[in-house]
């Protein structure tokens, strides 16, 4: 059998490793027994005890003399702190090793009996370590497992209240609850993706945030930005309708970012050069507004508006190729085509009819049936800015918008067209028509000559419970 931690060590045959006094390395003397039948000096007595014998065990070494005297009890002692301990000194040698004499001395037995104290601290010290790592791993398994938790099952991380301050987002085309949501986290609105998320599938009206420039605040609850974004309806934006005036967008500019009436209308006067407009506008954004939806911050200036309306109408029309698209038609430039664009906007109750209303037009510029004259109100109510019009102002050939007496399209376009009106002007329907009349919102009657359209224009006046005037062609 092999003690752990050294090397096996040849051992006397009395007892075994661990019998008897065989576990130090200097064995006790065994005397020698006379041979049989020689008489010792001084042999048994007559109790039959060998007493000089006896004496001269008692009078051996220290070492074996030392142990019989000790009491039974501390020799017992003594193996259970020799099983325990290591037996190394606090110079880090081995007392008591199989290798070395062992110190009887009640001095040297005093010692391994603090020693065995000491090493019993060390042992509770160490003790109080490992449960002290065991706790913290136990702790921090803990708060991992918490962490968990609250990632998958608790509640997201999220700002109370309506916040504070203000921050300007843009909500691009195709944006969804997580692409908002990170976007909100990116710009400070909301603390976590999650906490917008969760009230964006809650409430349905969040699949109808439109593309835009909102304006926020800062650490808002996820609750509260979707409440936000949903009310502003569409963000911080401005709609520009098609066929709408530049006076009007004018207007609708300095509402939108609360400016003095008047302010666009003169900042599109002063920065006429440097809004990108083409050469033959001749400084006039009228027809070039492109309208859509823009985006509005806060403290952008009119200017900033127009330039971006100017930008999108330019690239339209030159993806649309105008001006080579003109000389097909029998117009002279892109800007004609704009022109008539706009008055089919001005004219037309719906988009269907913009094909048989761009057929007309070229047919009253290019044939004689009405002398090349369009004979429309709506283009001197343009320069005139009214809808009322006299005899005298409709047979004023002096102004020029005046198309009753003035052959060809006016000088300029009469609202901002959409892409639609344009594509009709680009691609007129088929037809023999000079004349229509709106009878309805959704009814427009066309007619190939006057008579034709004198008799629509009566029946649309009687049906009004008006007078008809056969010589104006008008109702009364």
């Amino acid at each position: 059998m092999q003690q752990q931690g050294y090397p096996q060590q040849q051992m006397p045959q009395q007892g075994g490793p661990y019998g008897g006094q065989q576990q130090f390395a200097q064995q006790q003397p065994v005397q020698q027994r006379p041979a049989p039948h020689q008489e010792p000096a001084g042999g048994p007595g007559p109790d039959g005890i060998d007493w000089e014998a006896e004496a001269a065990a008692l009078d051996g070494p220290a070492r074996g003399g030392q142990r019989a005297a000790e009491p039974e009890h501390d020799r017992a002692d003594e193996q259970e702190d020799w099983a325990e301990d290591e037996y190394l000194d606090e110079e880090g040698s081995q007392d008591g090793s199989f290798f070395s004499e062992q110190d009887d001395s009640r001095e040297a037995e005093r010692k391994r009996k603090e020693k065995g104290k000491k090493s019993g601290r060390r042992n509770g010290g160490a003790c109080l370590v490992v449960a002290l790592v065991l706790l913290g791993g136990m702790g921090g398994a803990g708060w991992w497992g918490y962490g968990f938790y609250q990632d998958h099952f608790g509640p997201p991380a999220d700002f109370k209240g309506d916040g504070s301050g203000a921050v300007n987002i843009t909500v691009k085309n195709g944006a969804v609850g997580d692409s908002i949501g990170k976007m909100l986290v990116d710009a400070g609105v909301v603390k976590s993706v999650k906490a917008f998320t969760n009230a964006y599938e809650k409430d349905s009206r969040g699949r109808a945030i439109q593309p835009g420039t909102y304006t926020l605040k800062h650490q808002m609850s996820g609750e509260a930005a979707l409440k936000e974004l949903v009310e502003a309806n569409g963000g911080n934006v401005l709609i520009i309708p098609e066929g709408l005036r530049a006076s009007a967008i004018y207007t609708k500019i300095d509402e939108k970012l609360k400016l003095q009436a008047g302010s666009t209308a003169q900042a599109a006067k002063d920065q006429a050069g440097s809004l990108g407009l083409p050469a033959e506008a001749n400084g006039n954004p009228e027809g070039y507004l492109w309208p859509t939806r823009y985006s509005v911050a806060e403290g952008m200036k009119p200017e900033d508006l127009l330039k971006q309306m100017v930008s999108n109408a330019v690239e339209k029309y030159g993806a649309l190729k105008l001006d080579e698209a003109a000389q097909k038609l029998g117009l002279k430039n892109g800007y004609e085509v704009l022109t008539e664009a706009s008055i089919l906007q001005a004219e037309g109750n719906n988009s269907e009819d913009y094909g048989k209303m761009a057929r007309a037009i070229s047919n009253r510029l290019n044939t004689n049936v009405t002398q090349h004259k369009l004979a429309l109100d709506t283009t001197l109510q343009y320069q005139l800015g009214r809808k009322e019009l006299t005899y005298k102002e409709v047979n004023d050939g002096s102004l020029k918008y005046n198309t009753n007496m003035n052959p060809g399209l006016p000088p300029t376009p009469i609202g901002n067209p959409g892409e639609e009106a344009i594509q009709a002007v680009l691609n007129p329907t088929p037809g023999d028509w000079a004349y229509w009349l709106a009878v309805s919102p959704t009814e427009t009657k066309f007619a190939a000559t006057d008579t034709e359209h004198a008799q629509n224009t009566k029946d649309w006046c009687i049906s009004r419970g008006m007078q008809y005037d056969p010589k104006q062609v008008v109702c009364k």
